[in-house]
């Protein structure tokens, strides 16, 4: 089957370089053009940055008849449409709260050729009347762009993306090509089972490394560490959070502790006009810090984000490949910084509901805990890939750390002074903040009273909790001695889940 007829390299490169100002096509741009204008269908695999989507924008406007390209996300839609929009590209779009008379001319324009391209939003495509009009439009291509979301949110938060496959019969799209950045065997597998049951479809993949970007992780004790952290790292810089309140409150407490202004947080909780506002501010500034939830990332062009930061493990390593890629788009160098606190990740990993979630979650533990390997390489191997020659990371550099900074700290004082010291008393002494008792603390000159000069006594009792928690600190229950804190009688860490 051949959708566009034959097109010569030289009309295709100069429809990339003419309409998309891209003045060369790596030869795997090329492959996957081709594949699309000779009815080929496909999974690929791209890395961040790699020129993924124009690989399907550029064929759309060759082909005989409409694209629609299948987007998760509003903000990544509107980031989309923006840059065509900039071009020149005509194009319609497709997602919640367009009213009748948006919907009537987009089926008009796409009926008679006068748009070839639209973007949508999937549960958009889905509604009953809006998958009638499709029908009738006669799609030659359908486009999954990020097309792990079927495996990542197809069992959890987004069942819609379990009903692609029987979109693109529903619409008789003669056509059909998956996008993504990253992806594991399992998640190749069950794209390959939603979207291509029956028949042969072409595999085109290239290694998800990043070799601008430097890979590290730090061990944590408090989640409050992340601003102390954050001082230190290269802006414009992308935090990513598990939840919109983690965003606020990230956010807010950086902008005071940091005493800057050009702090913003951004979720799918927003307003639209507000996070079109966020998204504007952060295109276009130079040392901004954005706190953001998973509503942010994926496709969303700021092409010099220097830093992104993760203040907790994602769900899986394709999750972390994927908003970690957000780094470096400019091809300079980046970092991709990961805090980790050992025993809450393991806390809430029993908490996960089902066995494929804890699955994905353990690959992302024991990145996150291998610390004496290249960080890049057990990326890679755990999505499936080959090992390559380490571009930067902090094992390779000689810089990792096996301790959370104060861990020795806050040990070394509970060994010297057993069962003498409330958690409370503690945190005041090691923060060398004066409590109500401070002349007995600091009459008697303690060992290592203030060694956590900078930290407050809430950071350094959230510590302290996280110790006990991990099995480092006991706080005695009975006795003369109850409520007070000693060191374990051996060293122990939570169990990790044994490696994949």
């Amino acid at each position: 089957m051949d959708l566009g007829g034959t097109c010569s390299p030289d009309l295709i490169q100069r429809v990339a370089r003419d309409r998309f100002g891209v003045r060369y096509l790596y030869p795997i741009q090329r492959f996957v053009v081709s594949n699309v204008l000779e009815g080929h269908p496909q999974i690929v695999v791209l890395p961040t940055g790699s020129g993924k989507s124009l690989c399907f924008l550029l064929p759309s406007l060759l082909l005989d008849g409409p694209t629609l390209v299948i987007l998760p996300l509003r903000a990544l839609l509107a980031d989309q449409a923006r840059k065509l929009q900039e071009r020149g590209i005509p194009l319609g779009t497709l997602s919640g709260g367009m009213d009748p008379g948006q919907k009537a001319r987009l089926w008009d324009e796409l009926r008679h050729g006068r748009t070839r391209l639209v973007l949508a939003t999937l549960e958009s495509c889905l509604a009953a009347p809006n998958l009638a009009a499709l029908r009738g439009c006669g799609i030659q291509h359908l486009v999954v762009d990020e097309a792990h979301c079927i495996s990542e949110w197809g069992d959890t938060f987004r069942p819609s993306y379990l009903r692609v496959g029987a979109l693109a019969r529903a619409v008789g799209a003669r056509m059909v090509s998956a996008f993504t950045a990253t992806a594991s065997r399992e998640v190749l597998a069950r794209i390959r089972a939603e979207l291509f049951p029956e028949g042969e479809v072409r595999l085109v993949g290239q290694a998800a490394d990043r070799p601008e970007i430097h890979y590290s992780v730090r061990p944590v004790l408090s989640s409050h560490e992340q601003d102390r952290v954050l001082a230190s790292l290269e802006r414009p810089l992308l935090v990513f959070c598990r939840t919109r309140g983690e965003a606020q409150l990230g956010a807010r407490s950086a902008r005071r502790l940091l005493a800057r202004r050009s702090v913003f947080f951004y979720h799918a909780g927003l307003s639209r006009d507000e996070r079109s506002d966020v998204e504007r501010w952060f295109l276009g500034s130079r040392d901004g810090i954005l706190f953001a939830t998973c509503a942010y990332g994926m496709g969303v062009d700021k092409p010099d984000i220097r830093t992104v930061l993760h203040a907790r493990l994602p769900g899986s390593v394709e999750d972390y490949l994927q908003e970690s890629g957000r780094a470096g788009r400019d091809g300079r160098p980046a970092q991709a910084v990961l805090l980790f606190d050992r025993a809450a990740e393991v806390a809430r990993r029993r908490r996960l509901a089902d066995e494929r979630s804890r699955e994905r979650f353990d690959r992302m533990l024991q990145y996150a805990a291998r610390s004496g390997e290249c960080r890049r390489s057990v990326l890679l191997s755990l999505i499936g890939q080959e090992p390559v020659a380490c571009a930067g990371c902090d094992t390779c550099d000689g810089g990792a750390v096996s301790a959370a900074e104060g861990e020795d700290m806050i040990l070394r004082f509970a060994r010297r002074y057993p069962r003498q010291f409330t958690p409370a008393e503690t945190a005041r002494v090691l923060s060398g903040t004066p409590g109500p008792d401070a002349r007995r603390f600091f009459q008697d000159c303690l060992q290592g009273a203030g060694g956590l000069a900078g930290w407050t006594p809430l950071q350094v009792g959230e510590a302290l909790r996280t110790l006990w928690a991990a099995g480092r600190l006991r706080i005695l229950r009975r006795g003369p001695w109850k409520g007070k804190i000693a060191a374990a009688r051996r060293r122990e860490r939570p169990r990790l889940p044994s490696s994949p």
